[in-house]
């Protein structure tokens, strides 16, 4: 029970209430600052659980916490129209308020999102540092480019362009700095020959990859590897007898084999064990289809980085992470994904305690994600989201016209609908998965 608290409720709680309180803080703030009336700032719907009253600001924690509002004055339709019939004096609202300015209250709750997602990786990369790849060894396809051009298998690669290299990551780094991506590879055979070879090295190639042997990285708690006694740093020998020599092999052996018992054989601290281990069934998202796991992480190196490197990174990842996702909702919209891919809060439930239980870290990762998919969805020009609102102001600027209160409400009632019909897809998908 304490596990599961720990492990699932907790860190749920902790990414979904973040996320959501940093969103409505955008609207609260920026509504502040435009001098519009916050009579609400709700973190959860429904009965509230905790209230406190701040100036003319009634803040609550209420009992779902699936999301969070930010009320202004003016908002409440029924008021409004109420307002409009008797022509009654009233305190300036959300609607009073000027275009632009009523269009920043809505924006600033997804550019908070953001923001707070880049800060969230800044502070994870000062504190952690950055993964590495220390392992130089290639593994190569024998009819690629690469091949081709003379690398092969265990070739270990010492410099690139002149420069001595000690990571993947080092090697990356001097390619995105050359022209076409065209470089001068040192390596080293197995017989301790030195070459000299030429190639595009490009990111989107297959046929060339670290060649990363069977150690065991970081274990996730009560995992089934965990719970056979294996631990970081052990060496894999074999699975049902077949010597494996690399951390591929490995993981192409489990993938395939969820619910299915996998007698692995293994080194540590100089004493052979063996157990029959279960990889557990998980959906990836990504590929789209159920996958086995058995709970341990890829062996890699650490390095620690400056300030002003930690800061760049972090941009750089935010960056990449906004593409991703834009990426994603495009090949939704295309069909290049099929919908049944989209997850909810179950899935989120579910994530969050994947990623509580390999650490603290990767929890911090998953926040950055979800702050950034919350933001960008609430984007989208669906009434009822902060996209629709833009919408109905640069609509209304067109006209030179405010809407009535009485066809907003309609366009409220219907992307309420649309998104009630939402979450009930979305956690159909959930279950169903």
């Amino acid at each position: 029970m304490l596990d599961f608290l720990l492990y699932s409720i907790l860190p749920f709680l902790f990414i979904l209430g973040f996320c959501v309180t940093i969103h409505e803080l955008g609207h609260f703030i920026f509504a502040k600052l435009s001098k519009i009336p916050v009579e609400k700032f709700s973190i959860g719907f429904g009965p509230p659980l905790v209230r406190m009253k701040i100036g003319e600001t009634d803040f609550r924690i209420a009992y779902f916490p699936l999301g969070g509002y930010v009320k202004m004055a003016g908002e409440d339709e029924g008021e409004i129209a109420k307002k409009e019939k008797t022509e009654a004096p009233d305190v300036p609202g959300f609607y009073d308020a000027p275009i632009w300015k009523r269009i920043a209250v809505v924006f600033c709750g997804p550019l908070f999102n953001v923001l707070s997602a880049g800060i969230v990786l800044f502070v994870m990369i000062l504190a952690y540092g950055v993964i590495v790849t220390p392992f130089m060894k290639i593994t190569v396809e024998a009819s690629s480019y690469y091949a081709r051009q003379g690398f092969a298998t265990n070739d270990s690669i010492v410099a690139v362009n002149d420069l001595p290299v000690e990571s993947w990551e080092a090697l990356w780094e001097i390619v995105d700095r050359t022209a076409d991506n065209r470089v001068r590879i040192t390596v080293i055979r197995d017989d301790g020959s030195m070459h000299v070879l030429h190639a595009r090295i490009d990111e989107d190639s297959a046929g060339i990859a670290p060649l990363v042997p069977p150690i065991a990285g970081a274990l996730k708690q009560n995992s089934p590897a965990h719970k056979a006694g294996m631990a970081q740093g052990d060496s894999i020998i074999s699975i049902n007898g077949t010597t494996i020599t690399s951390w591929t092999e490995m993981v192409d052996i489990v993938r395939t084999a969820h619910n299915t018992p996998l007698r692995f054989t293994w080194v540590h601290r100089g004493d052979t064990l063996a157990a029959a281990i279960t990889p557990e069934p998980f959906y990836d998202p990504v590929e789209g289809d159920t996958i086995g796991q058995i709970g341990v992480f890829m062996p890699h190196g650490r390095t620690q980085v400056s300030f002003l490197r930690a800061f760049v990174l972090s941009i750089q990842r935010t960056a990449e992470m906004i593409y991703r996702v834009l990426e994603i909702f495009y090949q939704l919209i295309t069909r290049q994904i099929p919908a049944r891919q989209l997850g909810g809060p179950i899935a989120i439930f579910r994530l969050s305690t994947e990623s509580a239980q390999w650490g603290f870290e990767y929890l911090l990762g998953l926040l950055a994600i979800i702050s950034i998919n919350l933001g960008l969805i609430n984007l989208f020009p669906i009434p009822a989201l902060d996209g629709g609102h833009i919408i109905i102001a640069v609509i209304e600027a067109v006209r030179h016209k405010r809407f009535s209160s009485r066809t907003r409400l309609i366009i409220q009632q219907v992307g309420y609908a649309l998104i009630f019909l939402l979450i009930i897809f979305v956690t159909f998908n959930d279950i169903t998965r």
